[in-house]
């Protein structure tokens, strides 16, 4: 028995080691009743707090910065102090400056006249010397203007709203110091800049069918151009808004594409074209009825002339190129906003805006020994399509109205110059335009 209670731990540890109860449902209903939950009041009271100090602290300033400018009253002018040119200044609307007094003439023996008053204070101020001494806290005194005198070459100032009874005129002969109209400089805010880029062009395909990668496998894009007239007007210090007119040069190069002169004499239809070929920019019609075309082992020439129909050597026709030329020009009217980052002698500005593109021309042409050999155009382009721009631009500034300007522009065009292949095409250009700018 004493053996047992002396494990009596050991046993009921072993004989409840695997035994579980669960509480009855409601005591968690009043546990969580009794869980505090943290309060985040005492955040939101200090935020409320900062705003307070803040709004507080802003409205202070504001009723102090009206005060000081509300104590400025009328505006005086000093004489002979030691600048380059009279000082106008404000002085204190105090009633210990402005001491109301009777001004009575005295004429020094240096040739002043001046009308001051009898205080003893005022005259020992006077002193009968070659030059007055500084004058300040004028009474009454908003503007002054110089008047001839009684004798010639001895200007004289004099206030424009005093009256006879209290009035101060100044006369000396020899006045060193007269007032300067000042003149503020007006700001270069417009500005005319010539600019022009060699272009280039490409396109990529938004969709994913077999003839649009087959098309976009034989073309290859040409050295364009562009250039133009470009008008700024200077929003801010950093904002600018540009607009201009800008002609665009764009094309591709197609291959494969056999060319050849003289067969005009075989053609037997009249008004349709003879020969289509199909382009991611769109469809290549036949207009010159002396050119033969013909693909190297494929169908990308659409004819009623086929090989086993007609053969252009067989019929000695005078081969011209194997690649056709797709030229397209535009007229661009862009609204392009510049940032100005860095605004020193370089200066740096990022670009970007949108252009209206206006095609005014669009031709297909073969080259040989040099010269284009007309063929036809390309059907089915959009007539006007919208251009995003995004770039860096660079100027280096001769003086404070000539500068020379160097940006680099990527172009992409939102919508495509054609869908007549069924697959949506998005041309893109990049280009690097240099030119003079002028600000007036």
């Amino acid at each position: 028995m004493n053996e047992k209670g002396a494990n009596i731990d050991l046993l009921f540890r072993n004989g409840l080691k695997d035994f579980e109860v669960l509480p009855p449902p409601g005591v968690w209903d009043g546990i969580h009743s009794a869980v505090k939950i943290k309060s985040r009041t005492f955040v939101f009271m200090r935020i409320a707090a900062v705003v307070t100090v803040l709004v507080t602290l802003s409205f202070l300033t504001y009723r102090w910065t009206r005060e000081l400018s509300g104590g400025l009253s009328s505006p005086v002018i000093a004489i002979n102090v030691p600048v380059s040119s009279p000082d106008i200044f404000n002085i204190i609307d105090n009633p210990n400056y402005l001491p109301e007094i009777k001004y009575n003439p005295i004429k020094t023996s240096s040739g002043v006249f001046i009308e001051t008053s009898n205080q003893a204070s005022m005259q020992n101020e006077i002193e009968t010397t070659s030059s007055p001494e500084q004058i300040m806290y004028l009474q009454e005194t908003k503007s002054l203007s110089l008047l001839n005198s009684e004798k010639a070459g001895e200007p004289s100032l004099t206030p424009l709203n005093a009256s006879k009874e209290n009035s101060l005129k100044i006369k000396y002969p020899d006045l060193l110091y007269s007032p300067e109209n000042i003149i503020t400089k007006p700001k270069n805010r417009w500005s005319i800049a010539a600019m022009a880029s060699p272009t280039y062009y490409s396109s990529f395909s938004s969709g994913s069918d077999e003839l649009s990668k087959q098309l976009m496998a034989s073309e290859q894009p040409l050295v364009s151009y562009s250039g133009g007239v470009a008008f700024s007007y200077k929003i801010s210090k950093r904002f600018s808004i540009q607009s201009g007119l800008y002609y665009s040069s764009l094309g591709q190069m197609v291959d494969g594409i056999n060319s050849f002169e003289g067969f005009q004499k075989y053609v037997n239809s009249k008004g349709a074209p003879n020969f289509v070929v199909p382009t991611t920019s769109g469809t290549v019609y036949t207009n010159n009825p002396d050119v033969f075309l013909s693909a190297d082992g494929t169908d990308r020439v659409l004819t009623a002339y086929t090989n086993d129909v007609f053969d252009p050597k067989k019929a000695s026709l005078q081969y011209l190129n194997n690649t056709l030329s797709q030229n397209f020009s535009y007229l661009e009217l862009p609204v392009i906003l510049r940032y100005k980052i860095v605004d020193k002698t370089i200066g740096i500005n990022l670009i970007g805006g949108l252009s209206y593109n206006l095609l005014v021309n669009n031709s297909v042409y073969t080259t040989i020994d040099g010269n284009k050999y007309f063929i036809g155009k390309t059907e089915g382009l959009n007539p006007l399509t919208l251009s995003s721009s995004l770039g860096m631009g660079m100027e280096y500034n001769f003086s404070s109205k000539l500068s020379l300007n160097l940006e680099p522009t990527f172009r992409y065009y939102l919508n495509p110059f054609s869908v007549t292949t069924g697959s949506f095409i998005h041309p893109y250009s990049f280009g690097i335009f240099s030119g003079i700018s002028y600000k007036f």
